[in-house]
């Protein structure tokens, strides 16, 4: 077992192509986006800490894998397709590990779309993501997801573990342990819109 904690984050390349990240988003741009919030584990209530710089996002209820998500019909097919490739990029990332005593997992979130227009930004924070065992589903957060679905923007920069600035491309995915061990932030945006998409694991 690899000791050193960036191991563990898994950077698949080109796992989307440029025409279908350059077609999702003209998608998404006709869809209704929304600010950003976060859940406050000691209130329970939603926050927004960096108010009206925080990006915007489209995003189911957090339904599982196979469930309907309440997305436009444009909107669910996107969300469909990227799930139906995820499993695949998943196994890849389970397998490299080599790990005997994780094998799978129970299921994975519909995805939440991001747009960060100029100025917008994310707080460095790590994934415990509350709504997805709201209901009668138990468990937690495994593994995070973060698709990146264009580059032609400026600041925008993923930064990990407060000070490692992970370089993407349209298309890129990266996979990650959902804990506290793993911070990530998305600094402000100077130019331009950056446009991604993400997902948990259980």
């Amino acid at each position: 077992m690899d000791k050193n904690i960036e191991h563990y984050v898994f950077h698949k390349k080109s796992f989307l192509n440029n025409k279908e990240c350059k077609d999702y988003i003209k998608e998404l741009n006709a869809d209704t986006w929304k600010k950003h919030d976060w859940h406050n584990s000691h209130s329970g209530s939603l926050c927004k800490p960096s108010g009206d710089n925080e990006p915007e996002n489209i995003e189911p209820r957090l339904e599982p894998y196979l469930v309907k998500c309440d997305f436009s019909d444009k909107i669910a097919a996107i969300n469909q397709t990227i799930i139906d490739k995820l499993q695949s990029a998943i196994l890849e990332y389970i397998q490299s590990l080599k790990f005997n005593w994780y094998e799978g997992w129970n299921g994975y979130s519909g995805l939440k779309f991001m747009r960060y227009s100029p100025n917008q930004t994310m707080k460095n924070h790590c994934d415990h993501i509350h709504s997805l065992f709201d209901g009668e589903r138990k468990g937690v957060p495994v593994l995070s997801i973060i698709g990146v679905l264009n580059d032609d923007y400026e600041g925008g920069e993923l930064i990990m573990f407060e000070d490692k600035k992970i370089d993407t491309k349209a298309g890129d995915l990266l996979i990650f342990p959902s804990n506290f061990l793993y911070p990530h932030q998305i600094t402000p945006v100077t130019k331009g819109a950056r446009y991604s998409y993400v997902s948990w694991v259980w």
